[in-house]
């Protein structure tokens, strides 16, 4: 089973409001640093913490299965909590340090985007 254990360097991104240049998609948050662990059983506990300590996140969830009829990489499907606001992740496994997929800011964003705001993210580990 997958891991998402140690220190992990996030990134995320989001679609611009208004189509005025080539950028399909703009920073959402800052740089952050995700600390967690996975226990035997595939839940995910750790802190998201984003650049200069501004705010960070109680991370929930599970690693999920690969599914190969559907070409599905082992993955994971998580929360993430703050100071009022709840984002749902979720994300594949692009071998065993890099993990690609999608945030969707669910209720009170803390960079005041609409609620359903959506964009890709990108997690690499830094260290175990």
């Amino acid at each position: 089973m997958a891991q998402l254990t140690g220190k992990w360097s996030y990134r995320s991104f989001r679609t611009k409001a208004e189509d005025t240049s080539t950028q399909i998609v703009v920073p959402w948050a800052p740089p952050g640093e995700l600390v967690a662990s996975t226990d035997a059983s595939g839940k995910i506990t750790g802190t998201l913490t984003f650049a200069h300590g501004w705010v960070a996140l109680t991370i929930n969830g599970m690693i999920t299965p690969a599914v190969e009829i559907e070409n599905l990489p082992e993955g994971i499907v998580a929360t993430g909590e703050g100071l009022s606001a709840v984002y749902n992740i979720q994300g594949f496994f692009i071998d065993d340090d890099h993990i690609v997929g999608t945030v969707v800011g669910v209720r009170n964003d803390l960079g005041e985007q609409p609620d359903g705001t959506s964009g890709p993210f990108a997690l690499f580990k830094i260290s175990p």
